[in-house]
């Protein structure tokens, strides 16, 4: 479930690129607002962004307070780097409904060691390091958990397999693999060589 996180935005003139210069001068991050009717030209401060972008990440809904406008629930769409000096560029921020299914991409976070490792013989693959998912925006999970502490020598886990948390639906093909326990190259050179 997400936490309560506000960051104060101000509305912001694109007319003129000094205008731009000036907020990022004084601390502010450019950011665009994907709302539901419109778009919008806004400006957060960094420092403010940042502390709350730690904590909420790209997963947890964040309340904009806008200057002169009403509050918008949103979350982070994307964000640029800036190349020379390694801070936030701009943001973009998408408006939600809470009571709407949104796609997005999910983590995966893999636990356990495989049994086919564990006893020799085996390494683990990683084929998928995250998922597409369909969720209401406040059941996003951060990550999604995959246990490979079962797997044998041979054996793949597919997106069939995964317990999604509740409300949480995959998105494209079940039988698609995630993780697989491969042999190792040593075995390989091994066996081929006492075949010889």
């Amino acid at each position: 479930m997400s936490e309560n996180y506000t960051i104060k935005a101000l509305q912001r003139d694109t007319k003129f690129k000094s205008v731009g210069r000036k907020l990022r001068n004084e601390g502010y991050a450019l950011a665009t607002l994907y709302g539901r009717e419109n778009q919008y030209s806004i400006a957060v401060e960094l420092k403010e962004f940042v502390k709350v972008f730690s904590l909420a990440g790209q997963h947890d809904i964040i309340t904009l307070d806008i200057e002169n406008d009403k509050a918008r629930e949103v979350l982070v769409k994307d964000y640029q780097i800036d190349g020379i000096k390694r801070s936030i560029r701009h943001i973009d921020f998408y408006e939600i409904d809470r009571n709407k299914k949104i796609k997005t991409y999910v983590p995966i976070h893999i636990e356990g060691i495989p049994e086919g490792v564990r006893l020799g013989g085996g390494t683990l693959e990683q084929v998928e390091y995250g998922l597409p998912i369909r969720a209401l925006p406040g059941s996003i999970p951060r990550e999604l958990i995959v246990d490979v502490s079962e797997l044998k020598v041979g054996d793949s886990l597919h997106i069939s397999d995964i317990k999604f948390p509740e409300g949480v639906d995959p998105v494209g093909d079940g039988s698609k693999a995630v993780v697989t326990v491969v042999t190792t190259q040593d075995d390989e050179v091994a066996n081929k060589g006492a075949e010889a």
